[in-house]
């Protein structure tokens, strides 16, 4: 959260607690973006309660996720996206990863069936996932750019130490993108991807979410 404070434009605040929807309330959510011109139900510190129409991001924090953990991590983190009921950035960020992807990547065994299933069946309202430092997951509502299908899908990423950062890249495009209602410029672009990921993108953990008719 200190972190965030510190990159994040002015324009947000970052709290956690509690978002109040007209007939239902999220569980407790690890960090909370919200922009701060509208009015909050409580506020106490760093703990807050907003409406839905507040909120810009949600973000679940954990210290190590194994296959278990990220699955229930991916089921909450819906739920929660689903009361706020609108475009967010809905994250899920891990300090250390306990999946062996590239053992993972191999073969469609129990656990890709498992994270594949769970992924479509709570599709859409997460849309980014840092693994530890090196493992990152990107929703791609109009389908990834590199496949141009436009089937909505779920890319993975072998970052190298770089999942964090453009964890937070990604965070950050999409605050400024929300505020101002337009794309970012190039150099605001070369600033915050500086590598690109596409080359680290494995293929064979690509989720695609439906045929395209």
């Amino acid at each position: 959260m200190n972190y965030l404070k510190k990159v994040l434009p002015s324009t947000v605040s970052v709290g956690t607690g509690f978002v109040r929807g007209k007939d239902d309330i999220t569980k407790q959510i690890d960090v909370i973006i919200y922009n701060h011109n509208i009015p909050t139900l409580f506020s106490e510190g760093d703990f807050v309660i907003v409406l839905p129409e507040a909120v810009v991001g949600i973000i679940e924090v954990k210290t190590k996720l194994n296959i278990t953990d990220l699955l229930s991590a991916i089921q909450t983190s819906h739920k929660n996206g689903e009361i706020i009921n609108k475009s967010i950035f809905n994250g899920i960020f891990c300090y250390e990863n306990d999946i062996n992807f590239e053992e993972f990547s191999n073969n469609y065994f129990q656990r890709k069936i498992r994270l594949t299933e769970t992924l479509k069946n709570f599709s859409a309202q997460v849309n980014h996932i840092s693994i530890g430092p090196q493992i990152f997951i990107k929703f791609w509502g109009e389908g990834n750019p590199k496949e141009g299908d436009g089937i909505p899908s779920y890319s993975f990423y072998d970052l190298k130490n770089l999942s964090f950062g453009f964890f937070i890249s990604n965070l950050i495009e999409f605050i400024h993108c929300t505020s101002n209602g337009f794309g970012i410029s190039d150099s605001l672009k070369n600033f915050l991807y500086p590598t690109q990921k596409e080359i680290s993108r494995i293929e064979d953990l690509e989720v695609k979410l439906r045929v395209r008719q």
